[in-house]
This record gives C-alpha cells, structure tokens and sequence, in this order.
C-alpha cells in the first residue's frame, strides 16, 4: 500500500511539472455597468483589509481625464479615476491604472463608461478608496487575463498568441 501512494505521488510530482504554472481564462466584461458589478470590491474595501486580490471587476464613470503616472520600474502607466457605485448605494473614488506595454496606452476622456478586470489593492492614503491594476493578459498564477473598456473599446484586444 505504502509502495503505491509513493508511486502514486512521483507520478503526480513527474507529470506535475508539465502542467502550466497558471491557468488563466478570459471572463466577459458585463454588458451594462451595475452596483452588483461592483459587489467584491466594496466587500475588499470594507473588509478593512490591504492586501491584493486577483480576479476583481469594477465599473463607473471617468471623474476628469485620464492621466500618466511617472514611470517607474515597470514601465510608464496610465491612471482612469473612476466614480464607482455600490450595491449599499455608495459611491467612491477607485483608480484603474493600465501599464503603457502590456495594455497598450489606454485613455479615457471625462465622463467616460470604464469597465476593469484585474487586481484590487488599497492604497495607503490617498484619493481613491481602492484601485484595479493589473488590467492586462494574465503574468502569475491564480489571476485570470484581465481587460479595460474604454467605451466598448477593450485592452487588450486579445490574450490569445
């Protein structure tokens, strides 16, 4: 018995290596933009907690155009501030920030419908009560490939070689 549990293990620990070290998958963006969408970032924001989470959707309007961040150690990004309504009928600030060479430059002009896929982080301090980054084909494991959609038009087009 004891042999064939270790078989069993050097045979998954030997075939295990050929599986991917992700499995992402492309989620649809919704066709409109509801609280509801925005139901697991208010829980993300309200759980008090500052760690970043994979997988995480957002929707809203553009507050004033979208705008460069300085450039930095991986690479140049755009930030979209967004007003994003809640299911408990809040409304916040949540920044979306796209990386110039893996989404392509994403901008977006005031009062513009912004859908967003990626990771959710909290900043420390700050206008916005949370953001979505990571808006791009997926880079580790356990995130899904991400997206943005600037008025029906998505970033990036496809995570597909």
């Amino acid at each position: 018995m004891r042999r064939t549990i270790l078989v069993l293990l050097c045979a998954l620990g030997l075939f295990g290596t050929a599986i991917p070290s992700h499995a992402e998958h492309d989620v649809p963006p919704p066709r409109q933009c509801t609280p509801e969408v925005n139901a697991k970032l208010a829980q993300i924001i309200a759980s008090g907690s500052h760690r970043s989470v994979d997988n995480v959707m957002v929707c809203g309007i553009t507050v004033s155009s979208s705008h460069p961040q300085r450039a930095g150690s991986h690479g140049s990004h755009e930030i979209l501030p967004l007003l994003v309504k809640f299911p408990d009928g809040s409304e916040h600030l949540v920044e979306v920030v796209t990386n110039d060479d893996l989404d392509g430059v994403v901008t977006a002009p005031p009062r513009a419908h912004v859908f967003a896929y990626g990771q959710a982080f909290i900043p420390e301090g700050g206008h916005f009560a949370a953001g979505i980054h990571d808006v791009h084909c997926s880079t580790h494991r356990g995130a899904d490939n991400g997206w943005v959609v600037v008025e029906g038009a998505k970033y990036p087009k496809t995570c597909h070689l």
